[in-house]
Parts: structure tokens; sequence; C-alpha cells
């Protein structure tokens, strides 16, 4: 026995061994032993079988993304010669100087680029996000020359090519993928500052497009920026949808009852806060919660209803970690 949990692998052995009555023989360690491996083993085949789970979902709407961000980089941007951001703008701008596919451009970026990523991600992440960039860039082959959008009006391109292109790159960061490129480095920051994943592809792409100017005339690169900064707005929205919470301060004559309120029917943590008033000097007591988008409303009926004279500040939140909502655990697993 001493040898199958020296082993700590062998698992099957180690089930053999309890279900034949003969963990009576052991020792406190060795009987905790056997217990640590077989849970061990129960664990890892519902982990695996949760990962198989979630990415069956997922795939699905990251290949949709993908095909759909190719199709108007295919259809809509490369036949009015505009630019993009990252590795996607790199690869076109490439393609019109050497007359290659974009598709092959954006494989041979992406590699040093994910040799990156291995060092700061988990291989499920990693593993998602080669799935969205296989995609994306296998779309680009299947999509060439299958259609193309020419128009003189390049504020409607840069409008489409923008929620084209936004729609389809949302579809894959909501599944916690992304297309490669500058986006290991934007996801990188965007975990360490908590900002929008678009606004840090916008900031950065906008760095890389000043260098198109060397190339291009100062308005295709002036409505390339307006289109990139549409798809950066699709995506933090599609990334947000309606799981946007408000931290919602609330200053009343009668706190106790509403305090109730807002525990009994909606159901969210209520925080009370010492307050005193700068004209009166006369202490308050401040109550301060955090609801969903959807809960908002719902709020602002209940303190109507307690107190209507009550001064009420609304204000945005750019994320919500703890219970009842996204838990800091939840964001730790959000990379496997």
């Amino acid at each position: 026995m001493a040898k199958i949990v020296s082993t700590a692998y062998d698992f099957q052995e180690a089930e053999q061994f309890f279900s034949q009555d003969n963990y009576l023989q052991l020792g406190k360690r060795q009987f905790v032993g056997v217990l640590v491996l077989l849970s061990a083993e129960r664990y890892t085949k519902g982990m695996t079988r949760g990962i198989a789970l979630k990415i069956n979902r997922e795939l699905p709407c990251i290949i949709a993304g993908g095909l759909l961000a190719a199709f108007t980089v295919n259809s809509i941007l490369v036949p009015n010669h505009f630019l993009s951001g990252g590795v996607s703008g790199l690869s076109i701008l490439l393609h019109y100087l050497l007359d290659l596919p974009v598709g092959a451009f954006v494989l041979i970026l992406n590699i040093p680029l994910f040799w990156l990523g291995k060092h700061y991600f988990p291989w499920p992440f990693i593993f998602r996000s080669l799935l969205g960039m296989l995609a994306f860039s296998g779309s680009l082959f299947l999509t060439r020359g299958l259609y193309a959008f020419q128009s003189s009006d390049l504020f409607l391109v840069s409008l489409l090519g923008g929620l084209g292109t936004g729609i389809g790159y949302g579809l894959i960061y909501s599944n916690r993928s992304t297309v490669g490129g500058t986006d290991i480095v934007s996801t990188i920051m965007c975990r360490k500052f908590s900002l929008g994943l678009g606004t840090i592809n916008f900031a950065i792409n906008l760095m890389l497009l000043s260098l198109s100017l060397l190339f291009f005339p100062l308005r295709i690169v002036a409505y390339t920026v307006f289109s990139m900064y549409i798809t950066s707005l699709v995506v933090d929205r599609m990334q947000l949808g309606f799981n946007v919470s408000k931290m919602v301060l609330v200053i009343s004559s009668a706190p106790e009852p509403l305090v109730k309120e807002i525990i009994k029917k909606l159901h969210r943590g209520v925080t009370l806060l010492e307050g005193q008033g700068g004209f009166t000097h006369e202490n308050k007591r401040v109550i301060l919660t955090t609801v969903s988008l959807l809960q908002l409303s719902k709020l602002k009926q209940l303190i109507s209803k307690v107190d209507s004279q009550a001064f009420v500040i609304v204000t945005g939140t750019s994320e919500v970690l703890g219970r009842g909502f996204k838990t800091m655990y939840d964001e730790i697993l959000d990379l496997t």
C-alpha cells in the first residue's frame, strides 16, 4: 500500500484496493492518502468534462465571430482600401504591398505573439485564442473574393466595417477567446488595469495606425480610425451586455426600512455609512448598494415608495467582484 500512496497517480489500483475492504488495514495517514487519490481522480474527470462542455458551447460562437469579422475585412475594408489595427491591419497593409492573402500574414505574424502569450496565460486560454485566431485567419481564406462592397461614401464604409468587425470580435471575446495578435497584449492590460478590451485595442491600434500615414492619405486613415472606434464600442457593449452594474448611494430619513426592502426584494447586500450634512451638521446614515442594470428601476421604485424625498446618486462601475456578482474566484477561473 505504501507503493500506491507514494506514486500518487495510480488511481485504478487505489480504487480497487479501497473497494476490497483493504482500507481496514491502513493507518490514518495511508487512509487519507487513498481518499485524496480517489477524490483527485473524480475531480479531474469532472473538470475535464466541464472544460469540454464549455468549449462545445463556445466554439460555434468563436467560429461565427471569426467568419463575420473575416467576411467584413474581405468584403468591405479591403475593396475600399481601408486599413485596420493590430496584426490584421499590418496584414492588410502587407496585402496591399505584396498582393498576398491577408490570412497568410495573420498566421505568420501571430506565431511570436502566441509564444509571448504562453508565458502569461494558462494553456486553456491559449488554446481558445488559437481557435479564435485559426477561425479568423481560416475564414479570411474562405471569404476571399466572395463579395465586394464598394462605395464612394467612406462614412458608410467605415460604419459598416466597424459594425461587422465589432460584432465578430465581440462574439469571440465574449466567449473567452481572442483572435491573437495584439489582442493577447490587450488582454494582459485589460486584466491588469480593469479597462474595456475594446478601449485598449483602440488605443494600441491608434498608435499603430499613425505609422500608416507614411503609405496612405490622411482621409483613408481618418475614416479607418472612425471604423475602429465603432468596433471598440460594439465590442465593449457585447462584452458587457446587460451585465452592467450600478453603484447607488442613498441619503434617506428612513434608512432602516429601506435597507430591509432592498435585502428582501432585490436580495442585494447593503453597507451603511456614517455621514453628516454640510449645512445642517445633522448626522445621517448613507446607504451604499450595488445592483444590476435590470434591477436599477426596481430599486428606484422601492426608494420612492419608502422615502420619496431621499437623495439618490447613481454611478457606473467598471467591474464588480463579490457575492451576488462575479467572484474573485470566477475572475481567476475565467482564464481556464
